[in-house]
C-alpha cells in the first residue's frame, strides 16, 4: 500500500511502442487478489467472470501482449488481468465521459483524485450538486464519477436511480457506507501503479467503433496473436435503466458482424443470457458460446431478475471446464431462460 509514497505517479499515458517492454513489479500486488478491486461499483459487474475469462486466454498459445476493453465500465476484468500478470499491457476505453475521466485520472492523475475525494461532504445535498453538475475539465467529471457511482443505488450514473438510503437517509444503509476512503484510497493507488509499472497503457474515450480503429493504427506492430478484446456490451433488456449510452438492438448486430468480418485480433464477447444474442452468435464458424451459471442481479428497476451469462469468443482452444458448458446452433440450445 501506499504507493504514491514508494512510486512516483505517472503523469501523462505511454506510448505505443511500450507495449514491447516488459511491466514493473507492482507495490502492492496483493490488492489484485482480493474479491473486490475496483474503485467504482457498476451495474452488471463481471469479476465472477473473470476466472472463466482468464482461463481461456492461458489455454491459448501465445498469450497476448496488449488487453483492450472498450465497454470497460468498472474494469475488473482488466485490472485483475493485469494484476495477476495472465496479460502484460492494457487500454481502457468507454464513450460515456465520465468512466473515461475517472480512468484517466485514477491512472495519470491519482494524488489530485484521492485528496479532492477525501475533501467531499458524503450528504444527499452534495448528491444533488453533483447530480445536477456540468462539469467540463476532465478532473471534476472524474470527481462526479466517483461521487455518484459510490452514493447512488446500484452505482448507476445515470436515469432514474436515487442516493442510497433514500432522500429521507431513514434507511439502515446512508448515503456514505458505500464511500469507504481507506479503501477507496487503496483501489486507486492500485490503478496509478498498473499505470506506473507499464501495465496500463492508455485510457479513451471512445465507442466501441473507434477503440477497434485505434487498435488497430497505434498498435499495429503487434501480431494478431499478440491482442486481445474483452468487450462487456450494455445489457439487451435493461440497458436504459442502467446506462446513458446503452445500445439498440441493430447496435449488438452491428457489433456482430464487426467481429466477424474485421476482427484481427482475439477476442472475448460477454452478454446477459438473451434469445437475441444466442441467434447472433450461435453457429457461426470459429466462434465458440459458452453458458455459464453466472447468477447476477440485474438492478436498476423495479423488480430485479437474475440471469445467467453468455460468453462468446473466437481463441480457437477451449478447455473443458466445469465453469461453463458450450452451446450448440440456435436450433440445438437450451431456449428456457
Amino acid at each position: 500500500m501506499g504507493n504514491a509514497k514508494k512510486r512516483p505517479a505517472r503523469r501523462k499515458p505511454w506510448s505505443s511502442e511500450a507495449v514491447l517492454d516488459k511491466p514493473g513489479a507492482l507495490v502492492d500486488d496483493g490488492l489484485f487478489r482480493n474479491s473486490v478491486i475496483s474503485p467504482l461499483r457498476y451495474p452488471g459487474a463481471k469479476r465472477q467472470l473473470v476466472p472463466v475469462i482468464e482461463l481461456l486466454i492461458n489455454a491459448n498459445i501465445p498469450p497476448p501482449r496488449l488487453l483492450l476493453e472498450p465497454f470497460c465500465g468498472g474494469a475488473t476484468t482488466t485490472l485483475r488481468l493485469l494484476g495477476s500478470g495472465v496479460v502484460e499491457h492494457g487500454i481502457l476505453a468507454d464513450v460515456d465521459p465520465l468512466i473515461a475521466a475517472f480512468w484517466r485520472t485514477a491512472a495519470f492523475d491519482s494524488r489530485w483524485l484521492i485528496d479532492a475525494m477525501h475533501e467531499e461532504s458524503i450528504t444527499v445535498a452534495r448528491w444533488d450538486w453533483w447530480r445536477a453538475a456540468n462539469p467540463r475539465g476532465r478532473r471534476e467529471r472524474a470527481l462526479k464519477c466517483l461521487f455518484l457511482n459510490r452514493t447512488t443505488f446500484s452505482g448507476i450514473l445515470h436515469g432514474r436511480a436515487g442516493p442510497i438510503g433514500g432522500r429521507t437517509q431513514k434507511s439502515e444503509y446512508k448515503i456514505d457506507c458505500r464511500f469507504g476512503l481507506k479503501g477507496l484510497t487503496r483501489r486507486i493507488e492500485g490503478v496509478a501503479d498498473l499505470a506506473s509499472t507499464g501495465r496500463l497503457l492508455d485510457v479513451w474515450q471512445a465507442d466501441w467503433r473507434k477503440a477497434l480503429q485505434d487498435l488497430r493504427s497505434k498498435f499495429g506492430i503487434l501480431e494478431p496473436g499478440e491482442v486481445v478484446v474483452y468487450l462487456d456490451p450494455p445489457y439487451v433488456e435493461k440497458a436504459p435503466w442502467l446506462y446513458e449510452w446503452s445500445f439498440e438492438s441493430t447496435e449488438h448486430a452491428e457489433l456482430a458482424a464487426a467481429l466477424t468480418s474485421e476482427a484481427w485480433y482475439g477476442w472475448l464477447l460477454s452478454y446477459d443470457d438473451n434469445s437475441t444474442i444466442r441467434h447472433l452468435y450461435s453457429g457461426r464458424p470459429g466462434e465458440a458460446v459458452l453458458h455459464i451459471p453466472h447468477r447476477y442481479t440485474a438492478a436498476g428497476s423495479v423488480t430485479r431478475k437474475v440471469r445467467d451469462e453468455l460468453l462468446v469468443t473466437n481463441l480457437p482452444t477451449i478447455p473443458p471446464s466445469d465453469r461453463y458448458r458450450l452451446l450448440g446452433p440456435p436450433e440445438e440450445s437450451d431456449q428456457s431462460y
